[in-house]
């Protein structure tokens, strides 16, 4: 499982948990995502992206803040053609290192606030966690 955690804000986090996947370049996987904030679950989903879209979320958050990905200039934002959390947004804050990160979608919109290097971890989290999902 993988975990983001807000620098300022004790017991708000986002979680990916990789539920299973199918490996192949037109393939994808199910994912669960959850967001909490004061400890408790606000948000609980269950949802498929393709491989495509986890190697470029993977590539944007272990890279993290990622300057171009795949010949484009990301300015501060990365959106897929999935229906659930198709954009992750991020903008320095005046705190030195330390980012806004918004979570995006169709029927999602969390935010939270993480050092470069949180999200990097979190960004090679999700990278074990997919390699290790049960094959379906």
């Amino acid at each position: 499982m993988a975990i983001l955690n807000d620098h300022e804000e004790k017991g708000t986090w986002a979680e990916f948990t990789f539920i299973s996947r199918i490996p192949g370049e037109d393939e994808g996987c199910q994912i669960n995502f959850k967001f909490y904030e004061a400890s408790r679950i606000i948000y609980d989903l269950n949802f498929g992206w393709t491989n495509l879209t986890i190697r470029n979320f993977i590539s944007v958050t272990a890279q993290f803040p990622l300057e171009y990905l795949n010949g484009f200039k990301l300015d501060g934002l990365f959106m897929s053609f999935e229906k659930h959390l198709y954009q992750l947004s991020w903008k320095p804050m005046e705190q030195e290192g330390i980012y806004q990160l918004r979570f995006y979608g169709s029927e999602q919109d969390f935010q939270l606030k993480a050092d470069k290097e949180s999200v990097r971890r979190f960004g090679s989290q999700i990278k074990q966690d997919w390699d290790e999902a049960p094959l379906v």
